[in-house]
């Protein structure tokens, strides 16, 4: 009697378990479902705004003080001169030879939603126990990151280094790529302990040039780094990995073919060129980027405030991170051919050359966003030391400080403001 009252409790108690165990899927299974739903509606959302918001570009006239001014209608215009200098231009023309001005918007929609994806891709590493519509909710809210609003901080756009752009249309198409390609690097890279895999090395090669063929923004920065990381390396093996490393430093040669086959394009005027800053008289209050005035200066302090912080507080775990390391190494390339580099002639004060910071920074902050996770994965876990609540609680304040920043400038630009606004345009309390 007591053996069979045993196996009855027994079985009683499984049958709980089995419902328990049930019971947490299913829960996880809505949650799930629920989580999937609300990144797909909040991606849907964001497509139509940006859609919306690229057709009203499309349909100003473009000058700098015009409501919704863009370069669009510039690059549009190029396109059906058959001006080609970019992938831009191939895609743009069909799109609107199909669509009108709404198939470009929603083209470049789609790119928007491509780089958030690329983006939640990049964050995989740093929060491995993450589904994937967390990781994309994740990547959408900080895709919406400017440079951070203070009181007559300068301009809200100019003179600042930011990842999120809408209103230049290769930009916005090369963002995903840039970011895919520099992911594919560190797969490629990780072979070269070893024997280097030629697939993802050829798949990173293609992801690289692809992105050149937008815009030469990153390789413009990317190789100078690449030389500099592949010399390290030769040093530190002393020459014993050395035909990995000429393999590796071949991968930016069709980029750099592909950079002249647009510089022939973009620099077909006698006087235009590129020359070193202090070999040229400029006007300072001319220049919309760099070190020369008040609210250029104040836009490149506004736009680090994230990464600065990640930097002075993680900088021990970060640098630990040969992402991090290479990302910072290939902004700090981009930032010194921006600051000591012009180009010459009626480009002069164009700042062309500050698109490199912009999409480099755009690689960085996608490392310095993964550190501050890893932060909070750790202390999630039970770590406390290092006082690292506190470290969490301050790089957290700033990175909301520039999302917060950064969905004021947005909703100016659905208002139909011009991006070359300055900051006193939206006040906040007594501010």
């Amino acid at each position: 009697m007591v053996s069979l009252y045993n196996t009855a409790l027994w079985k009683t108690d499984f049958r709980r378990s089995a419902a328990g165990r049930e019971g947490t899927l299913l829960s996880k299974t809505v949650k799930q479902r629920w989580l999937w739903a609300a990144a797909l509606l909040a991606l849907a959302a964001f497509a139509v705004a940006m859609a919306w918001l690229h057709y009203q570009q499309l349909c100003s006239p473009g000058g700098g003080n015009d409501p919704y001014t863009s370069d669009l209608g510039q690059h549009l215009a190029f396109a059906q001169r058959g001006m080609v200098y970019s992938t831009t231009s191939l895609l743009i023309g069909p799109a609107y030879a199909l669509g009108g001005r709404w198939g470009i918007a929603a083209l470049l929609a789609l790119f928007h939603l491509g780089a958030v994806a690329v983006f939640a891709l990049g964050l995989r590493p740093a929060m491995p126990g993450w589904s994937c519509p967390a990781r994309l909710l994740t990547s959408l809210v900080i895709n919406f990151a400017q440079a951070v609003w203070i009181p007559r901080g300068g301009y809200w756009y100019q003179g600042t280094v930011i990842g999120t752009i809408y209103h230049n249309t290769t930009y916005i198409m090369l963002a995903p790529f840039a970011l895919l390609a520099v992911l594919a690097f560190y797969r490629a890279w990780q072979g070269m302990s070893g024997k280097l895999d030629l697939r993802i090395w050829l798949v990173y090669i293609i992801l690289l040039t692809l992105a050149t063929s937008f815009k030469a923004s990153l390789v413009f920065a990317f190789a100078p780094a690449l030389l500099l990381l592949l010399i390290a390396d030769l040093v530190r093996t002393r020459g014993k990995n050395l035909r990995q490393e000429v393999i590796m430093g071949c991968s930016v040669l069709p980029s750099i073919a592909l950079c002249l086959i647009q510089a022939n394009v973009l620099f077909a005027d006698a006087d235009s060129g590129m020359k070193l800053i202090f070999t040229v008289d400029f006007d300072r209050h001319a220049m919309l980027w760099g070190p020369f005035n008040e609210a250029s200066v104040l836009g490149l302090l506004r736009s680090f405030v994230f990464v600065v912080a990640v930097g002075l507080l993680f900088g021990r775990q970060a640098w630990r991170n040969f992402r991090y390391r290479f990302s910072l190494l290939v902004f700090a390339v981009a930032m010194a051919e921006a600051l000591f580099l012009v180009e010459s002639g009626e480009r002069l004060y164009h700042a062309n050359l500050w698109w490199g910071p912009f999409i480099c920074y755009w690689v960085f902050l996608l490392e310095s966003v993964s550190v501050w996770l890893q932060g909070c994965t750790a202390w999630r876990s039970g770590a406390r030391g290092g006082s690292l609540g506190v470290r969490l609680v301050l790089c957290g304040t700033a990175l909301a400080w520039h999302i917060v920043s950064g969905i004021c400038f947005l909703v100016l630009l659905m208002q139909g403001r011009s991006y070359n606004i300055p900051i006193e345009t939206y006040h906040f309390l007594f501010f």
